[in-house]
């Protein structure tokens, strides 16, 4: 991480689009922006701050008309030419920004509170409104279903990380015994939306997700 440097920054405000921004995704080969909003999609050129593109989801009635709806993950999808957009309702649609079309590709009754490609795009990642984990290929072909929250531990498990913490750290004199002690566990921020968080390996062979547990709140991965 100590080789990494911040190669280039831009900051755009005053967008003419519609809604506030929820979710956004980068389009490399265009340098654009998607971003998400309460009414739909827009592509935006962040240097000359026009809007590219614009598709109403309301229109199409995958949003409510009163602003109330809500996309929790934009993607974009190279090898489709199309986006990718999930909604919390749980509609998880397919938009062509060249010719406008929308296609439904699945719904989960429960809502989706997060949508996560792997970085080669081959698998998508759902976490739904009940506390589940849906993996599917990129044709939207279901591999797993599995709940958030375990109760108990072992290979596959969820663990609480400790990095930094009396348990991780070198006790001295203070005994080994120390380092197994009960720790008071330590609720989530007050910022915290209590929405899982998503992150993958590089290559896409591993992903974790980062949850409030809901019993004894904190976080756990």
């Amino acid at each position: 991480m100590r080789n990494l440097k911040l190669f280039r920054t831009l900051e755009f405000r005053d967008i003419q689009g519609p809604g506030n921004p929820q979710c956004f995704s980068l389009r490399t080969e265009q340098g654009t922006v998607l971003i998400g909003s309460e009414h739909g999609l827009i592509e935006v050129d962040p240097v000359s701050r026009e809007v590219k593109n614009e598709v109403s989801l309301v229109a199409e009635g995958f949003l409510p008309e009163d602003g109330s709806g809500r996309i929790v993950g934009v993607q974009d999808l190279l090898d489709q030419e199309s986006v990718c957009v999930a909604t919390a309702s749980g509609d998880v649609i397919l938009c062509s920004l060249s010719t406008q079309q929308l296609e439904c590709v699945g719904s989960v009754a429960s809502g989706i509170s997060v949508m996560s490609w792997s970085p080669d795009q081959e698998l998508v990642l759902l976490a739904t409104g009940q506390q589940t984990l849906i993996m599917m290929t990129k044709d939207f072909e279901p591999i797993l279903e599995q709940q958030i929250h375990q109760d108990d531990f072992g290979e596959s498990k969820f663990i609480t990380v400790g990095w930094g913490r009396k348990e991780t750290q070198f006790h001295g004199s203070e005994g080994r015994q120390a380092a197994f002690q009960m720790q008071m566990h330590e609720s989530a921020l007050p910022w915290d939306d209590h929405r899982p968080q998503v992150t993958w390996r590089g290559d896409g062979q591993f992903f974790a997700v980062s949850v409030v547990c809901p019993e004894t709140d904190p976080q756990a991965v």
